[in-house]
């Protein structure tokens, strides 16, 4: 879902300043702010990669993104 994807990226970008998060912390953060399942996605993608995250979301089709919503 490529917007979701771009919201993803620059709130990323804004985190990635802070040079006291980890990657791991800011995959969490995004997890948690956009609504998504960490351990889903962790699981997916084989790391708490933020950067992998994003080009991850930007593949997904609307109804796929579901699948990794934290909401149920």
């Amino acid at each position: 879902m490529y917007e979701l994807a771009s919201l993803v990226e620059v709130r990323l970008w804004e985190l990635d300043k802070n040079l006291e998060l980890t990657t791991e912390d800011i995959f969490d953060i995004l997890c948690q702010e956009y609504q998504l399942n960490a351990d889903s996605l962790e699981k997916e993608l084989s790391c708490k990669c933020p950067f992998a995250l994003t080009g991850f979301l930007r593949e997904l089709e609307r109804t796929e993104v579901d699948y990794y919503s934290a909401i149920e």
